[in-house]
């Protein structure tokens, strides 16, 4: 598990942030969830998307707002992906997928200034505290 906090985005409406997983091989020129073996959840829309182009399927409410905070979690013993938005579990976004290994992986196609938290701090989503490395990314 890991937090995204979005400290400037000044064109949002136009501005894509994504936050999501993906495996070592993956091109830095793709948004998380729009290449194989990735997913990612954009704030445009609030979509998530797993190994596709344009299309995902809605999630949630769209969100990009300064101060926001997203997480996304991954259970490898159910494959489970799942996103957080501002402390709230979104819910299931995936399950069954298993890769040998994710890494965290956050895009975007304009300007925008994040933090990223891997635990080093408390997480907004107060479930994730306390867990041992070995239950989160």
């Amino acid at each position: 598990y890991y937090e995204i906090t979005i400290l400037s985005n000044s064109n949002k409406d136009k501005t894509i942030i994504a936050i999501g997983l993906a495996t070592k091989k993956y091109p830095t020129n793709r948004l998380p969830g729009c290449n194989t073996h990735s997913v990612g959840f954009h704030s445009d829309e609030g979509r998530i998307f797993h190994n596709e182009k344009y299309t995902g399927s809605k999630y949630s409410d769209k969100w990009g707002e300064v101060n926001d905070v997203i997480g996304c979690g991954y259970v490898p013993n159910t494959g489970q992906v799942f996103f957080t938005m501002n402390g709230k579990n979104l819910g299931d976004a995936y399950t069954g997928l298993f890769y040998d290994k994710w890494y965290p992986t956050i895009g975007s196609n304009g300007f925008c200034r994040l933090k990223v938290n891997f635990g080093k701090k408390e997480f907004k989503y107060k479930e994730a505290n306390g867990m041992s490395v070995a239950g989160i990314i």
